[in-house]
């Protein structure tokens, strides 16, 4: 039997973790949000100054950040909100929804974009040549409108659902999911994994591809032809890129594989308040873990992400720079001063 608002507790604000836990809570995540915003940022402000990396894989990745930085603006906040806070904003069938819609709009979003990475990556492999007229500037804006179009679509189903109680009390062990919640989290816990599959079967035919024209490459580099030391070089280049992709997916894949766990649990199985409790954060935590390691993997394969880190590092942490530049500096003096020691004393001996 459903509640309605007449079963709305007295005590309609409080916090559902004591001080100590709560302030572990917020630190972890805190630090989260703040990996995540500044590390996409980096990426963003990196691909839209240099025009020569706004390559269509790099604009994919691009996109990707800007939905990572989203997430780690809007989706983390509102939830962490939800899950802490018990209130009448937040424990309403009506309103709670919301709370987590961010969270599955840019879930939506990344899981298009890693659809399109791959779809990318297996053009440029198998061919190279058409490339540049497949994939151009602005057919990556249609699609990437179209990601962004659909994700907000299905990222929405479980706010805009219909629920026969909207007032019903639905903090604790409470069941309360509409069918279009349920629908929406079965189909979200159903297309990780198999999307995931997909696009790693995806990739293993893209190195398969890629394994081939290396072979054709070593044959022909035989003959001494200077183009094909281009071609070989602009293979690799698109070889690194398809790697960047695969462990883009990787990641993706192990932190959102436990949240839809969670998501078909709590459609068949209502387990105890304490133990949902901890078992939604971790997953979540898992799952918004993925916004703040991308960018780290985007600087650990490529340079010129690494520069622009190193750039707001020094913004960030100015005093800690200076003192390794002194000690560098200190070292560097007491090199010269030795080399300058054994000269002198050489031209003594002389």
């Amino acid at each position: 039997m459903a509640m309605n608002s007449s079963n709305i507790p007295e005590e309609t604000f409080s916090l559902r973790l004591d001080i100590f836990p709560l302030s572990l809570y917020l630190l972890v995540h805190g630090a989260v949000i703040f990996l995540t915003l500044v590390g996409n940022y980096v990426v963003v402000t990196t691909v839209v100054k240099d025009r020569l990396t706004q390559t269509p894989n790099n604009i994919f990745l691009c996109s990707l950040a800007v939905t990572d930085f989203l997430t780690g603006l809007t989706a983390v906040p509102a939830a962490m909100f939800a899950r802490i806070v018990i209130s009448r904003v937040t424990c309403l069938a009506g309103v709670r929804p919301f709370f987590f819609a961010p969270a599955f709009i840019f879930c939506a979003i990344s899981m298009g974009h890693l659809i399109v990475l791959t779809v990318d990556r297996l053009i440029a492999v198998s061919s190279p040549l058409k490339y540049p007229l497949i994939m151009t500037k602005s057919k990556c804006k249609i699609i990437l409108a179209s990601i962004w179009i659909l994700g907000f679509g299905f990222g929405t189903m479980p706010a805009i659902g219909g629920l026969k109680y909207p007032n019903q009390w639905v903090c604790g062990n409470v069941p309360y999911k509409s069918g279009t919640v349920a629908l929406h989290s079965l189909l979200a816990a159903g297309f990780t994994p198999t999307i995931s599959a997909i696009l790693l079967c995806g990739y293993a035919r893209i190195f398969m591809i890629a394994q081939r024209h290396l072979k054709e490459v070593s044959k022909r580099r035989r003959t001494g032809m200077d183009e094909e030391k281009v071609r070989n070089l602009e293979s690799k280049s698109r070889m690194k890129a398809t790697v960047t992709a695969v462990l883009v997916v990787l990641i993706f894949s192990i932190c959102w594989l436990p949240m839809s766990i969670k998501l078909v649990i709590d459609v068949l199985y209502d387990p105890p308040e304490d133990v949902q409790f901890i078992y939604q954060t971790v997953v979540e935590f898992m799952a918004y873990c993925n916004s703040a390691i991308n960018p780290i993997l985007y600087a650990l394969r490529n340079k010129k992400y690494r520069d622009s880190f190193k750039v707001a590092l020094c913004i960030c942490c100015p005093f800690v720079l200076k003192s390794e530049k002194k000690e560098k500096g200190g070292t560097s003096q007491v090199v010269s001063s030795k080399t300058t020691s054994i000269s002198n004393t050489s031209s003594i001996r002389g």
